[in-house]
């Protein structure tokens, strides 16, 4: 729904909760984040021979409203799953995305905590007597 949404880290939890099919049923994980437009088509195609071979695929793609190459990659998919990040996301972005992609078309969402900012600790500070 936003930049730098931990798509990939919902993506890991996918293929680790389809683990126990991966006995009968190959998944395999797409990375299409920083898609060209030029590239868009071919990986379209490409994720729907392993489809047809009878792969299972969980792509990840950027945002489609900073990365609209990545549109066409939803929009082949079976199902849309949208990562929002708490404290991050804006509900505009994640209707947009909505909107742009079709509501239809999403499976659900998954949320990840904000993630911490790299600092100084408060306990490292001096503190006066």
């Amino acid at each position: 729904a936003h930049p730098g949404a931990p798509a990939l880290e919902a993506a890991t939890a996918i293929l680790e909760a389809g683990a126990p099919y991966a006995a009968t049923q190959k998944i395999h994980l797409e990375d299409a984040t920083s898609i060209s437009p030029a590239e868009a088509p071919r990986r379209v195609l490409e994720l729907r021979e392993r489809v047809a071979r009878g792969e299972r695929v969980v792509a990840v793609i950027d945002s489609v409203l900073t990365r609209p190459a990545s549109l066409p990659l939803a929009l082949a998919a079976d199902g849309v799953l949208l990562c929002v990040t708490l404290g991050e996301t804006d509900f505009g972005s994640a209707r947009k995305t909505m909107d742009f992609i079709g509501a239809e078309r999403f499976v659900g969402s998954v949320t990840f905590p904000r993630p911490k900012k790299k600092g100084r600790a408060s306990s490292s500070r001096k503190k006066k007597p």
